[in-house]
């Protein structure tokens, strides 16, 4: 079975992107002052690939607009742009989003389009895709894939693949690390020079070192760990995936 990756992409990156010969999800676009659809200054050319609509965070106020014209001018979009679906990349959830999600899953689908939402979002389509991250610091990642695809069927999920580069001082007992930069993940390398072993459960690489705050745990993805990850999601019958560019660049192509 074959991946289809889709990268995730803002304007400024899509001239480097289209090297690589793989559908693009446009970060361009957010729901803007008085639920309305707005967006970033993209070529006017640009055609094909898929939506990427940020709901706003907490400068947009929900209640300001109505989600059904927010969802007209959203496929009015789409179709000028040729675009054949949508990414909610929501962070927040309110009853107007989840009144958005539902008109574009049944507008989609009578376009032939598709739709990808988080799992918050999953009870407002039965169709649509599902975006499940990987990157998580405890548990196991085959187990919850294997929940999901039990409950929503493989065929929906796409792999929301973030790039980890975590460093968490121990004891972690919220699982909460310091995100590095790559400068700073590969400064640490080079200085520490550790060694490195792979955590199956993870599916990422790990190392530890010692400084004067203590023991750190540092997991970190690289090529061999999202290959892994798109080989399990292959076994288990997932074959969609999302990366966002910049955070893979230096690893492309698979």
């Amino acid at each position: 079975m074959d991946t289809h990756v889709i990268l995730s992409a803002a304007p400024e990156d899509l001239a480097r992107v289209s090297v690589h010969n793989l559908p693009v999800a446009h970060m361009a676009y957010q729901i803007g002052q008085g639920f309305h659809l707005f967006r970033a200054n993209i070529p006017l050319g640009l055609r094909g690939g898929l939506m990427m609509l940020g709901d706003g965070g907490t400068d947009v106020d929900p209640t300001s607009g109505s989600p059904e014209t927010l969802a007209s001018e959203i496929m009015r979009e789409c179709i000028q742009r040729g675009f054949h679906g949508v990414v909610l990349a929501f962070t927040h959830t309110s009853p107007a989003l989840h009144t958005t999600a539902a008109m574009l899953s049944g507008r989609l689908r009578r376009q032939g389009g598709t739709l990808y939402l988080p799992e918050v979002y999953a009870a407002d389509s039965d169709w649509a895709r599902i975006l499940i991250p990987t990157a998580i610091s405890g548990g196991s990642l085959t187990a919850r894939l294997q929940e999901v695809s039990g409950h929503y069927g493989a065929e929906r999920i796409c792999l929301d693949i973030e790039r980890i580069r975590t460093d968490f001082c121990l004891p972690s007992s919220e699982g909460q690390g310091k995100k590095l930069a790559g400068r700073e993940f590969y400064a640490l390398m080079q200085e520490k020079q550790p060694e490195p072993y792979f955590s199956q459960d993870l599916c990422a690489y790990y190392f530890t070192y010692q400084d004067d705050h203590g023991s750190h745990f540092v997991l970190y993805d690289d090529v061999g760990s999202i290959r892994k990850k798109l080989f399990l999601a292959n076994k288990l019958g997932i074959d969609h995936a999302m990366l966002f560019y910049p955070e893979v660049e230096d690893l492309l192509p698979f």
